[in-house]
């Protein structure tokens, strides 16, 4: 059980004394007058009364009379007290004390009186008062702590031993407490409180009662009007504990706008193990102290010593400091975390012309939604679904304000393209949307220029076939505009001869007049719809 803290007024077995000094009345040159004081139990012996007197001439013994009323409401009964004997001192300036032991008929507190006598026959100026504790007192035995030094891991003390009851009223000395109960106080470090622990005593008077303690430790028994009795305190050593927090990032990023957790693991190293072990949850001294762009805020740690807190809304570097420890057994320990807020980049393509050729142009611009303007090259990517096998094929320089005009050549001019930035120490990654490249690839097949050889001046005819690529199959396209051309042998320009639209299922036939040796071919032009082609040569011999 836990009960209110009673501070003991005494930790020695014995009744408590309240000292009252009288003053004397004005003495003349020839008169002094005696004065009582320390008007009390004797300390040795609960069950007898003990005063000290003074005078200018012997105290009269037999004179002594003590009144002493029991301390209660309704009829105080009184008992008179004569037969006092000198133990020590002189009998001008000695301690007096009772002859017989009290009998007294209730136990408690009487409030008491003495007068007594000199040898001049003067009465003291004031009665001596004080108070007389005739109550049962424990007596403890056998007291023994099963450790003297406290830690993290082991906080608490266990006391054992024995209680015993004195009765003033008889002396004797039986094992047990009247009250049935000890209490084992542990005085926490300064300004901490105290911890007060009570356990039941057995009928042969032993008890074991345990107690959280940081710096001294006794065990006491309440009396029936709540003074307290109690052995010496003993000093407990207190071992402190080195404490660490660690964070699960010591330097962040994240981007403007967003939010952003900082966490970690208090931890304090293990008096008992000697490693770094996670600190308990629920103990109000391993609380964390996070200082940061939230405020201070002490947070309670879950399990395994865990904590964290989140910022809502990321808006420039910032930083924490964690504290941990500085109180119980535990040393202050502490650590920083930082974060780096990210420029928002956001990537722009205000011109993707492609031209038939397959080329594509790359203009745009490279900005921040938030933060800083961001640096680096732009990434011209290249995918065949759109989704995923992202290829880089160009990199784009951007200037001074992030602006960016170039052209770049498609070695396969299909599928789909993005702008692609990837970031930076400062910047997020971006991305810009998918464009998609429609137009169908074509290709001249079957090309045949005949007869071959060939008479000079007779007719020529050229044919073949374009088809446009559909899924994995290839099929004719008619109604498009092919150009027939010839290079001569031995030359290297290609000259243009005609063109021809193709007919059903994308053939094309066209004659001309043999004039010399050389090789022909076709070509097609891109359109919206296609992209380019061209055919194979066939070279004629010409006689």
């Amino acid at each position: 059980m836990r009960r209110p803290l009673i501070a003991p007024l005494t930790l020695i077995a014995g009744l408590v004394s309240i000292a009252t000094v009288s003053p004397a009345l004005a003495d003349t040159a020839d008169t002094v007058l005696p004065v009582v004081s320390a008007v009390g139990g004797d300390p040795d012996d609960a069950g007898y009364l003990e005063f000290h007197a003074t005078s200018d001439t012997a105290i009269d013994a037999s004179s002594v009379t003590a009144q002493l009323t029991l301390r209660v409401s309704g009829d105080r009964p009184v008992t008179t007290v004569t037969g006092f004997t000198l133990v020590s001192g002189t009998a001008e300036d000695g301690t007096w004390r009772s002859s017989d032991r009290l009998a007294l008929g209730t136990h408690g507190v009487y409030d008491t009186t003495v007068d007594l006598v000199d040898a001049d026959g003067d009465h003291p100026a004031y009665l001596g008062q004080g108070e007389v504790r005739y109550e049962d007192l424990p007596v403890f035995s056998d007291t023994a702590l099963d450790r003297t030094t406290v830690d993290f891991e082991h906080p608490t003390v266990t006391a054992t031993g024995k209680v015993s009851t004195f009765d003033p009223a008889t002396g004797a000395t039986t094992p047990g407490w009247t009250g049935s109960e000890v209490f084992l106080t542990g005085t926490r470090s300064s300004g901490s409180g105290t911890w007060e622990v009570g356990a039941a005593v057995q009928a042969d008077g032993s008890y074991q009662v345990t107690a959280p303690v940081r710096n001294s430790v006794y065990v006491y028994a309440v009396q029936q009007d709540y003074q307290t009795v109690g052995t010496d305190p003993v000093t407990v050593a207190r071992t402190l504990s080195p404490t660490r927090v660690v964070f699960d990032r010591t330097a962040g990023t994240a981007a403007y706008g967003a939010s952003y957790t900082v966490a970690g693991t208090a931890q304090y190293l293990s008096p008992t193990t000697n490693t770094w072990t996670p600190l308990t949850a629920g103990d109000p001294d391993t609380e964390v102290l996070l200082s940061g762009p939230n405020g201070n805020h002490a947070y309670e740690l879950t399990d395994g010593g865990r904590f964290g807190e989140t910022l809502a809304t990321v808006t420039g570097d910032t930083a924490w400091t964690g504290s941990v420890g500085g109180f119980g057994f535990l040393q202050a320990g502490s650590a920083q975390a930082s974060l780096h807020a990210l420029s928002r980049s956001v990537l722009s393509w205000s011109d993707h012309t492609f031209t038939g050729a397959g080329a594509v142009r790359v203009k745009g611009r490279l900005s921040a939604s938030a933060g800083s303007q961001p640096t680096g090259s732009v990434k011209l990517q290249q995918s065949s679904d759109g989704r995923t096998g992202w290829t880089t094929v160009a990199s784009v320089a951007t200037d001074a304000t992030g602006a960016f005009d170039t052209w770049h050549t498609l070695r396969k001019p299909t599928g789909y393209l993005r702008l692609y930035y990837p970031g930076s120490a400062d910047a997020t990654t971006a991305t810009n949307g998918v464009l998609h490249l429609t137009r169908a690839v074509t290709r001249v097949t079957g090309l045949n220029a005949s007869p071959e050889p060939v008479r000079k001046g007779r007719t020529l005819t050229v044919t073949g076939t374009l088809q446009r690529q559909k899924g994995t199959t290839w099929t004719g396209v008619s109604g498009q505009k092919v150009t027939i051309r010839f290079r001569a042998a031995g030359a290297t320009a290609v000259t243009r001869m005609a063109t021809v639209t193709t007919g059903k299922d994308g053939r094309f036939t066209l004659t001309f007049t043999a004039k010399k040796d050389g090789t022909w071919s076709a070509a097609y032009t891109a359109t919206a719809a296609y992209l380019d082609s061209t055919s194979a040569g066939d070279y004629v011999d010409v006689r």
